[in-house]
């Protein structure tokens, strides 16, 4: 909203238009500051369940066995290792050309840790999408979660 106020300023007077700047700013840090605060709600709701400690843990250990698996069997460094596992079970490319596998056993490990990986992840990202809905509720009062039940 500020920044169309911005864009309306004429170029004569330079202070109003560096006040509609400040204000589009301000906008985007409280954006941020609220965003934080609805992920910290989400975060909190997650871990009361009594089983997303087990299953953050098994995908924190998934990208520690990928990342070992990957530095020493393909002799590359601790980083490049976690970016490629990371980006396996994400499902996004490698934009690095130089980090491909080559050895056979490798691409079978890197097959099941796909088959396994993705399914652990998708549970992780649903609870947090479920902490998030949770969380919203609650922030929103029961007014709100009264007309959604109805």
């Amino acid at each position: 909203m500020a920044l169309e106020r911005y864009r309306a300023f004429s170029l004569s007077d330079p202070c109003e238009g560096r006040e509609a700047v400040v204000a589009a700013e301000a906008e985007r840090v409280v954006s941020a500051l609220l965003m934080w605060r609805r992920l910290v709600g989400a975060i909190r709701y997650a871990m009361r369940e009594e089983d997303f400690g087990q299953v953050l843990s098994a995908g924190v250990t998934l990208i520690v066995i990928g990342t070992l698996t990957y530095s020493l069997g393909n002799d590359w460094s601790i980083v490049d290792g976690f970016y490629f596992s990371v980006a396996t079970l994400t499902t996004s490319s490698t934009a690095d050309p130089h980090l491909v596998i080559s050895d056979p056993w490798m691409k079978i490990f890197t097959s099941f840790y796909v088959l396994i990986g993705i399914g652990i992840l998708v549970e992780i990202v649903r609870r947090f999408g479920v902490g998030f809905i949770q969380a919203r509720g609650a922030a929103s009062g029961p007014s709100v979660r009264k007309r959604e039940s109805s």
